[in-house]
């Protein structure tokens, strides 16, 4: 797979290097070197330095084959919720990641699709159409982007918080509120690299809007609506305040659930092309109804489907 762009009157005289990180941006300028220095990316077929100065009108191509060899097709079964020529929905099933975490991993649902025989965007060749994220263990609907300029749109969505999202979870603890809102940064946890966990150092801002929507016997039913998209960031708010997530293995407390109760229900964003507004939705799993059957206490409505 390659990418070719041409440099414009606006971006003569920069570094070959810094270029690159604004048209894909995507990939860090650590990668972009490193597929410079390895010849993946050729000036009018020339190879050329990351220092390199542009000028107007050089042809850059950028050549993912190399890591897109990488990519094999994983079979297994993915519902897709809607696809046209610029973006494809999907309904990720609990247990599978989304995309590659290095190199020789396929059990992935970029990996699934590629068996599917589905376009995507390729800006990063192990995340080709990734526009967001769900963990592993979370379930539901997803967007991917099917070419550069619907990446390009729904990524400036979600970073401009134009994104509609909900959540639904079942917690440990009995919440009395109904309605409340959490405002607590997140950082990477210092001891491990790999977890988040709340701070007022060198921390983002993190917001979620959580809503009762089931009492349950020492245990509450909730739809989460994440105002912003950190990492793990539903997780860590929730085990913060001392309501963990059923069959959270990372953050949570050990329990007879074998999967995470955390599934995104809604979402919602303007189409990349036609800009009309579009909203998915995602069942609610078996899971979450065999839970609330064990520890039902018969007040509130049962989850929506």
């Amino acid at each position: 797979m390659e990418k070719k762009i041409i440099v414009d009157e606006e971006s003569s005289g920069l570094r070959l290097d810094k270029f690159l990180v604004t048209k894909i941006p995507d990939l860090s300028r650590t990668k972009i070197n490193s597929l410079i220095l390895a010849g993946s990316v050729s000036l009018d077929g020339r190879i050329k330095k990351p220092s390199f100065l542009l000028k107007t009108g050089q042809l850059i191509q950028v050549n993912f084959s190399q890591g897109s060899k990488t990519l094999k097709p994983y079979k297994i079964t993915v519902k897709i919720i809607y696809e046209d020529q610029d973006i494809i929905i999907v309904d990720k099933p609990t247990g599978l990641v989304v995309h590659p975490p290095q190199e020789g991993y396929y059990k992935t649902l970029v990996n699934a699709l590629m068996y599917l025989g589905k376009d995507l965007a390729v800006v990063n060749p192990l995340r080709p159409g990734v526009v967001h994220r769900l963990d592993k263990e979370t379930s539901g609907v997803m967007v991917l982007a099917k070419n550069q300029s619907s990446y390009k749109n729904l990524v400036e969505q979600f970073k401009g918080r134009k994104v509609k999202k909900e959540y639904i979870a079942c917690v440990w603890g009995e919440i009395k509120k109904e309605k409340f809102n959490i405002d607590l940064p997140l950082g990477r946890d210092q001891a491990n690299r790999l977890k988040m966990r709340v701070s007022f150092t060198k921390s983002k801002t993190a917001y979620t809007r959580v809503e009762v929507t089931k009492h349950l016997k020492g245990s509450t039913c909730l739809c989460l609506k994440p105002l912003t998209g950190r990492m793990h960031q539903l997780r860590v708010h929730l085990k913060f305040l001392g309501y963990p997530i059923a069959g959270d293995k990372k953050y949570g407390v050990k329990d007879d659930c074998k999967q995470l109760l955390l599934h995104a229900r809604v979402l919602g964003f303007l189409h990349p092309k036609t800009n009309q507004p579009l909203e998915f939705t995602s069942p609610v799993p078996e899971r979450f109804n065999n839970f609330i059957q064990r520890h039902d206490s018969g007040t509130g409505p049962t989850l929506k489907t």
